[in-house]
Formats: structure tokens, C-alpha cells, sequence
């Protein structure tokens, strides 16, 4: 209460206690002495209301200067007050940046600086400190804004994890349904083989059997022969002796009669692989989900993209296009990387590669092609100003990474026609930039973009 009370006893003009307090017409109070320099100055009007006042010597107002003469010293708060000269702070120095009073001011160690009233300069730091508020606030939604956006990361993530592992699921279950398909058919492979050679191996022994069976004859006949006396025996000699001469050949054992053991294991995973390879696509990019806008619906394989009219729920991470219609493919190391990629009748359309300030997440550098309102552009030229022998229904593109320089060909596989060639030399090095390259999509048409997926190749020692 002392200290609002004395608020209420303080000059307009000097900021002390009032001191022989006069009152104006007006019915504000200043101290007389103040009034005076003033009037010395030619001042007529009041310094509050500026309502002018004719009175040359207005009264004294004594029931606010006895209220003033008896207002108890210790009423005044005891930080207001210098401790050098028990004089309250009405100023403050700029240079020092500390309260001063009447008698600081004029002291040597102020001269020259510059010296405010205490209520100018708690005015601009007051409004300071309200801007750091402000800025302290918005920082606070920032961190509140933050967290909500980690919930819906932290939920979103549980929702990926289902996704990824129904994708994971379906395709191992076709791995394994085609596996057990061809398991099945190679068993039985097996199995006729084994149906077959059996079969030959009774027939060749049931052969030997009737061999054997005439040979014993013709053994037992000869044995007899033998004991015969010498006029039967010669009777005889002759036709025995043209059985023996007429023996059968010496049996053999047929060639290929086991399984073909090294035909049905031989390499046989990779033989099946090979087969695989046949009946799965390989795309040379996959598209990025986490860096699609909410506005681009891609195809379960990650392999197309087309713009959807619905908004998809997706959390606003970093690598998240918010505003542009926008999906990157994975990063391209270093080395030759070539995909095509079907645009159909798509009329709306940007294809190429996007390169990433390391040192700035958020700065893209885009070399594309595109077709946009029935026209064709080309990197680093506006729409219209490049037109195509031909439609585009498909393009590839060629794009060798090193260190030094990013080079971009394009051509139109349909009818092997280059489009154009673009070379973009790494001046970033000059400023110890590191980049990263990747492949870079844009759509807002219905009509997926497609990765045309290519034929697996094998390269194997002996090549």
C-alpha cells in the first residue's frame, strides 16, 4: 500500500515527491519549483492535460503537502533507494545499464553517458521483453506442436509396422506358394524317373532270366553229352557243338540306369532361382513412402504413383513434402543408375532427380522433365520451351553420381530417341558441400507414373 501511495505523491514533472505542491485550475499538482521552470520557459498550459492556465502564482496545496511532509521514510521501498546518497532512483544509464539517481547522474562516473528517465526505459524494455514473451510462447506451441507431431509419428509408426509386415507376410506367402509348387513338380520329376528306370531294370532282369534259363539248358545237355560212349557221343558232337558255338552274347549292364541324381540337386537352388526370376519384377527405384505428400497415393510395390483427391493421413516428418505433390525414390549411391518410367497419358507430370544440401535438409536442387497444361519442359527451362519430336509415353533415364558432378541423360526407349543430355558439375565442392541424389516425382493427374520394372540378370564366375 506505501508504495501505491506513493505513486500517487510523485510529480508529473520531476518523479520525486512532491515538494510545496501547487494546484493548477485544472486540478492537477506539481511542485512549485517545477512550475516555475516552466513558466520560465514560456510555458502556459499544464504539462498533463495541456490545458492552459492564466494563474501566475497558483495556490498551494496544503492538504497534499502535509500528506507528503508526513509520508514515512521507510514507505519507500529500500531498493529504490541509492546507497551512496540515499537519493530514490528516478534514472537509469544506458551505458552501465544500472538505476542512478539525481546525484549519480551529475557524478564523474556518468558523464557523457546517456542517461533515461526510469519510466522511458522500463517502457522499450518492458516492450522487449514482452516481444521475448511472445517469442518464448510461440516457442512453447513450437515444442507443443512437436510433441503432438511425435504422438502421430509414434502411432503412425505402429500403423506402418502392420502394413509392412502384411506386406512382408503376402510376399513370402507367394515366395512359398511357388516354391511349394515347384518342390512338388521337381519331386514328382523324381518320382517318374525312379517309375521308369524301375520298370526298364525288371524288364532287363526278366530278359537275363530267360538268357540264363536257355544257357543252363544248353549247360545241362553238354554235361550229359559228356558221358555218353564215344559212337553216341560223335553222333552228337556236332549239333553240341553248334549250341555252343551259337552262346549268347556276354550280358551288360544298360547305361543311365540310375536316377540322374546331379540333374535334380545339381545347383538346384539357384536353378529355382533362376526360375523365380522369371515370374517376379525388379525395379531399379523404389519410391520413398515417407517422403510422399499427402496428396499421393502410391501402389502397394512402391512402384507408382497418382494423385488422389482425399488427403491421407500422414505424419509431418522432416523428409515430408507438405505443399509440393511430391515423392522421392531411395538415395543414389555412387555409380551409373538407369530406370524408365511410364507417364501414359498422364497431363500432369514431373520426372527426374532431386539433389539434398546435407548441410540444409530442407534445400532441394530439382533437374526434371515434365508436362504440365500441354506443354514440355526440360531441366533449367521453363514449360514451352522444349517440344519433342514425339509424344512421351515412356522416358529413361541415365544418371551417373560421382563426387565431382551429377550427369543426367534422357531418352525415349519407345523409339531409342535421346531427348537431351545434362551435366551438372559439383561446383559444391568448391564450398565443402556434400549432396545426395535422388530420384524425383511429381504428379497431380489420376493416371499413374510408373517404374518400369526390368529382368533380373545373372553374372556368374566363369562370364
Amino acid at each position: 500500500m506505501a508504495e501505491r501511495l506513493e505513486d500517487h505523491l510523485q510529480c508529473p514533472t520531476c518523479q520525486n515527491i512532491f515538494k510545496d505542491p501547487v494546484i493548477l485550475p485544472c486540478s492537477h499538482n506539481f511542485c512549485r519549483a517545477c512550475l516555475q521552470q516552466w513558466k520560465d520557459a514560456g510555458e502556459r498550459s499544464c504539462q498533463v492535460c495541456r490545458t492552459e492556465f492564466s494563474l501566475m502564482d497558483p495556490p498551494l496545496n496544503l492538504a497534499l503537502r502535509n500528506m507528503c511532509e508526513n509520508l514515512p521514510r521507510a514507505s519507500v521501498n529500500s531498493e529504490d533507494i541509492c546507497s551512496l546518497h540515499e537519493e530514490k532512483f528516478q534514472l537509469f544509464c544506458l551505458f552501465h545499464r544500472e538505476l542512478v539517481c539525481l546525484v549519480c547522474r551529475d557524478s564523474e562516473i556518468h558523464i557523457g553517458h546517456k542517461i533515461r528517465p526510469i519510466k522511458e526505459v522500463v517502457k522499450s524494455h518492458r516492450e522487449k521483453l514482452q516481444k521475448g514473451l511472445q517469442k518464448a510462447k510461440e516457442r512453447l506451441q513450437d515444442y507443443n506442436d512437436c510433441r503432438e507431431n511425435c504422438n502421430e509419428q509414434a502411432e503412425y509408426i505402429k500403423v506402418q509396422r502392420k502394413n509392412v509386415e502384411r506386406k512382408i507376410k503376402k510376399d513370402f506367402a507367394e515366395l512359398r506358394r511357388y516354391l511349394d509348387i515347384e518342390e512338388e513338380a521337381r519331386l514328382a520329376a523324381v518320382r517318374e524317373e525312379e517309375k521308369k528306370k524301375s520298370q526298364t531294370m525288371k524288364e532287363k532282369m526278366a530278359s537275363l532270366e530267360e538268357q540264363k534259363a536257355a544257357l543252363l539248358d544248353v549247360i545241362r545237355s553238354t554235361e550229359e553229352q559228356l558221358t555218353f560212349g564215344n559212337v553216341s557221343f560223335l553222333k552228337k558232337f556236332k549239333t553240341a557243338m553248334s549250341r555252343m558255338e551259337e552262346l549268347p552274347e556276354k550280358p551288360q549292364l544298360l547305361p543311365g540306369g540310375l536316377l540322374d541324381e546331379a540333374k535334380h540337386v545339381g545347383n538346384l537352388k539357384f536353378k529355382v532361382w533362376e526360375l523365380m526370376k522369371e515370374t517376379l519384377a525388379y525395379s531399379p527405384v523404389i519410391l520413398d513412402p515417407n517422403t510422399a505428400c499427402p496428396g499421393i497415393s502410391l501402389s502397394e510395390d512402391l512402384t507408382s504413383l497418382s494423385w488422389e483427391d482425399v488427403q491421407q493421413q500422414r505424419p509431418k516428418n522432416p523428409e515430408r513434402f507438405q505443399k509440393e505433390e511430391s515423392v522421392l525414390g531411395g538415395p543414389l549411391d555412387s555409380g551409373r543408375h538407369v530406370w524408365d518410367v511410364e507417364v501414359g497419358d498422364s497431363n500432369d507430370w514431373e520426372v527426374g532427380v532431386a539433389l539434398q544440401d546435407l548441410h540444409s535438409k530442407q534445400k532441394m536442387t530439382n533437374f526434371v522433365t515434365g508436362f504440365r497444361d500441354g506443354k514440355y519442359k526440360i531441366p533449367r527451362r521453363q514449360y514451352g520451351g522444349w517440344n519433342p519430336p514425339v509424344k512421351i509415353q515412356k522416358i529413361r533415364f541415365e544418371v551417373r553420381v560421382t563426387e565431382m558432378s551429377v550427369s543426367i541423360s534422357t531418352s525415349d526407349p519407345l523409339s531409342n530417341t535421346t531427348l537431351f543430355h545434362f551435366h551438372y558439375p559439383s561446383f559444391f565442392l568448391f564450398f565443402s558441400r556434400k549432396y545426395q541424389t535422388y530420384p524425383s516425382f511429381f504428379t497431380k493427374s489420376k493416371i499413374p507414373l510408373k517404374i518400369i520394372p526390368i529382368q533380373p540378370g545373372v553374372t556368374t564366375a566363369i562370364d
